[in-house]
């Protein structure tokens, strides 16, 4: 049996390093750049040294002490004053790892690289071929060979013999982008006395292979724990491997017998197992450290063993009394029986139960033929030995859902972090003990003076629009909302009975709160409650813009591979609300990073490897937008997305070097990325010009109709000079404009293209119907979410989708101008006739004219498109009729770019 110390404070919240020195003592290294002597887990007053802003790996032989600094360097230092002495390696990103074995010193950084140092040697070996950051390697006993694990998923074995050639290698493992998001730290690992076995962690297994055939050997799994395997080491006489957990766990096997002990749970502080070190003084006692700086040791009582195992055994044999087993089981059993201490003939019938098991239990839950649960199945199939249980079948486990997080906020563990940082401001934390505070930044100085806010209620989770700041925090029950337009007392809070918050979101003009009852509820920006719905599943974000909100959640159970996530599109509608599922389509293997809306209200959300992808409401089908992965320039950097534009086409994201988050101080600048659709073949003008047109078609841009213009007669000026005439003439049957067919007659004229312009001249009355059609799809009212075309005023906080006007109260007139009243009426109505029969080249006129995406100003849910239900201000229902009237003159005089025969029309 193995107990636990109680967990002590080591270094602040992160990645934490942990060595024996030779002598018996703890050296430990944090984010906080001290490393720390320890005498023992009992020590009030470990020595402290500050080496740097950060210490991520330690080794040490002898007198020298190997340390990984913020310079990317590998710093030697010597014991015990830590005084420099000299820089041994340089990378051009951190140091992840620092193994030293004999006369070899090897160290791998993120910048996919491993360097090997040897006594005497002048310059170090290099060696390259992954593709991600090297997070953990391990020398072999003999120094023949050299095994690395990285974040591309794979694991290499390198000839150190033969100038560092690549032996063999295993894909298929955990992969990261970066060393933050990385979830295994402590893999390979050779047996330590002769090297003939290499174990690896795969998910909540541990392997071992063979070094000498690279065949597979086994795996070792504790059924207590729950998470996946985070870290693993030997002991010092290679008897007993460690391995550690995401959740905090500590599990210990016997190598030989290939059976888990007991050991003591974790504690609710515990986090996961960042670093596991065993003792070089005592071979049942090991040390390790958690993500939040903490260390903690685990040791064996050998007391409780003895009380304890017979029983357990015992246990375990009445699991098994209706099961016979044959063949190679009484050999494994009969050899292990010779290891175990003090047996005597009657433990000849020992078996390794726990082994057994292991093997059985891969059966569960799986559809066995009537003729393999016998005992004669079981001798034909031969030995359940786990050296050959490479054929046997496995039980599948789902991909690992993720929690419920904030989007745009960075990792509530950190003491700075940002709780949201968006297009309208920036929200930071500082956790400072009891005088916590809150800093509210705006980008637009105009929208709200910056605010500091004491945090006494310790929120951890924040929302900011234009209107409204939203404060709250997890496992709490209430909510804080400073409305930033109101007047008076701005500030109003929320308690919700026997509910916790999950997630906030604050939109101009609604507050949504999703709580531990799966309930959402709606509130405005001045506190009146709107809407209280149920959601069907877990939730994982939350996202607003102006009426709308978008809510995903877990809408099944993950397969294999990847989660089944759904969005829930909410429009608040006056006291009606719309509602449209969308399913989120995640690439398998990757998580929900990122959520939000683009400024013409789009749907948009951005996975774990950096794709970003926008939902068109017209059409009801996702589009990758952009790849930030392809325009970084190392696979260790990431891009922490902000907003998304579809005017501009740009994508709004902070860089971070080495890291998945940006750092409170000093704060980054924020970078613009240009929108890109993965087409084929992107080097190419054709298919730059085609990302153009599809981009123009799917999205709200600028000038819509002139770009898709513009890049559709180089497209057809392309195939024409290609000798793809068929291809020109597709072009334009696709896009059915009429106004480009006359472009596109000219230009086939102008070259000599005779036949083609003959052709497309055959198509005019072909084009003008289905134009026809289209504009009457247009006056269709959709009950659909529909993506509004946003102004410029919409943008400054302005709605146009609320068509309903409130006159002051009419007053009484006389004969004469009642006549003049029925006349603007008149008028009236012909300039909204006149709206619907605009030509192609006014800039009121929507691009579904051309792509088939409205882009119009559409009605509001509530409306209808019948005029005579639409409440207008005529010239006499205004409290001065004639000021009316000179308005509506100097918007007629206002109304050009319309063909000169419409005009024409329009005035008589």
């Amino acid at each position: 049996m193995y107990e636990r110390s109680s967990l002590r404070y080591a270094h602040t919240s992160g990645y934490t390093g942990l060595i024996y020195t030779d002598d018996g003592y703890m050296l430990t290294c944090g984010s906080d750049g001290d490393i720390r002597k320890w005498q023992s887990i009992d020590d009030d007053d470990p020595i402290s040294n500050c080496l740097g802003e950060f210490v991520v790996c330690l080794a040490q032989r002898g007198d020298k002490l190997l340390a990984s600094t913020d310079h990317n360097t590998v710093q030697s230092y010597v014991l015990p004053d830590l005084d420099k002495d000299g820089t041994l390696l340089r990378f051009t990103a951190p140091v992840i790892s620092i193994k030293i074995k004999d006369d070899y010193i090897a160290a791998c950084s993120e910048d996919t690289t491993i360097k090997i140092l040897k006594d005497g040697a002048t310059q170090p070996l290099e060696l390259k071929g992954h593709a991600g950051p090297v997070l953990a390697l391990d020398i072999h006993p003999k120094n023949t060979m050299l095994a690395s694990f990285s974040g591309d998923g794979s694991l290499r074995v390198w000839d150190l013999q033969n100038e560092g050639k690549e032996l063999y290698s295993i894909q298929g493992l955990n992969k990261a982008n970066s060393f933050e998001n990385a979830i295994c730290f402590g893999t390979p690992c050779f047996e330590p006395t002769e090297g003939k076995v290499l174990v690896y962690i795969k998910k909540n297994e541990i392997k071992a292979i063979s070094t000498s055939n690279w065949e597979h050997l086994f795996s070792l799994s504790d059924d207590k724990v729950k998470g996946e395997y985070t870290y693993c080491q030997f002991s010092q006489n290679g008897l007993l491997l460690a391995a550690g957990t995401s959740k905090g766990e500590i599990s210990i096997f016997d190598f030989i017998a290939r059976q888990s002990k007991k050991c003591e749970g974790p504690s609710s502080e515990c986090q996961s197992i960042t670093c596991v070190a065993w003792s070089t003084k005592n071979n049942e006692e090991l040390a390790y450290c958690d993500a939040s700086g903490q260390l903690g040791t685990v040791f064996a009582n050998s007391e409780l063993q003895k009380e304890s195992g017979v029983g357990d055994e015992g246990e375990l044999l009445n699991d098994f009394d209706d099961i016979e087993f044959t063949g190679d089981i009484v050999d494994d059993t009969e050899r292990l029986a010779k290891i175990k201490a003090g047996n005597d003939d009657d433990d000849g019938e020992w078996k390794s139960i726990e082994k057994l098991k292991s093997q059985i239990k891969t059966y569960n839950g799986e559809d066995l033929p009537e003729d393999e649960d016998t005992k004669d199945s079981a001798s034909r199939n031969g030995s359940l030995s786990p050296c050959v249980d490479k054929n046997a079948p496995v039980v599948s486990t789902g991909f690992k859902i993720q929690a419920a997080f904030q989007p745009s906020c960075t990792p509530i563990h950190l003491e700075h972090r940002y709780l949201v940082w968006n297009g309208v401001g920036i929200v930071t934390s500082h956790a400072d003990g009891a005088n916590g505070s809150i800093d509210v930044e705006f980008h637009d100085a105009s929208v709200h003076h910056s605010l500091h806010i004491p945090n006494y209620n310790n929120h951890n989770m924040a929302s900011l629009s234009s209107t409204a700041l939203v404060l709250a925090s997890e496992d709490s029950a209430k909510i804080v909302v400073i409305a930033l337009a109101a007047s008076g007392n701005k500030e109003w809070t929320m308690q919700l009975s026997e509910e916790d918050v999950v997630a906030v979101v604050a939109s101009t003009k609604l507050i949504a709160v999703a709580t531990s009852m799966q309930f959402l509820r709606i509130f405005t920006i001045t506190g009146s409650q709107r809407e209280i719905i149920s959601i069907p599943g877990s939730v994982i974000c939350l996202s607003g813009f102006e009426d709308r909100i978008m809510l995903s959640y877990h809408a099944a159970p993950a397969s294999q591979k990847q989660q089944n996530v759904t969005a829930m599109l909410l429009q608040a509608c006056g006291l009606s609300l719309k509602c449209q599922n969308i399913t989120l389509p995640l690439t398998p293997g990757r998580q929900l990073v990122w959520q939000g809306f683009s400024d013409c209200g789009s749907p948009i959300f951005a996975d774990s490897m950096g794709l970003v992808q926008l939902f068109n409401v017209k059409s009801n089908c996702w589009y990758p937008v952009c790849d930030t992965m392809k325009m970084s320039s190392s696979v260790s950097n990431n891009y922490f997305v902000i907003s998304l534009s579809e005017r501009s086409q740009m994508l709004q994201a902070v860089l971070c070097r080495g890291c998945s988050y940006p750092m409170t101080t000093p704060r980054p600048l924020m970078q613009e990325l240009p929108l890109q659709i993965p087409l084929c073949d992107l080097e190419s003008e054709k298919s730059s010009l085609e990302d153009t047109l599809l981009r123009s078609s799917i999205m709200a841009v600028d000038n819509a109709n002139k770009v898709i213009k513009e890049v559709s007669i180089k497209l057809f000026a392309l195939a024409c000079r290609g000798e793809v005439e068929t291809r020109a003439k597709e072009l334009i049957e696709t896009i059915a404009c009429p106004d480009l067919l006359m472009l596109a007659v000219k230009y086939a004229t102008k070259l000599g293209r005779i036949h083609l312009a003959d052709r497309l001249t055959e198509l005019l009355p072909q084009l003008e119907e289905e134009q026809g059609k289209r504009k009457q799809d247009e006056q269709l009212v959709e009950n659909t979410l529909q993506s509004a075309y946003l102004t410029p005023t919409h943008l400054n906080g302005q709605s146009f989708n609320n068509s309903t006007k409130l006159a002051p109260k009419a007053i009484e007139l006389g004969s004469g101008k009642k006549l003049t009243r029925k006349k603007f009426a008149f008028n009236s109505t012909s300039n909204d006739s006149r709206k619907f029969a605009m030509s192609n080249d006014s800039p009121l006129a929507t691009a579904t004219d051309i792509s088939g995406h409205s882009e119009s100003i559409l009605p509001s849910c509530g409306d209808s498109v019948d005029d005579t239900k639409i409440i207008t201000r005529s010239p006499f229902s205004s409290v001065n009729p004639f000021a009316s009237k000179r308005k509506i003159s100097e918007i007629d005089k206002s109304s050009v770019l319309m063909g000169s025969e419409k005009l024409k029309i329009a005035r008589k």
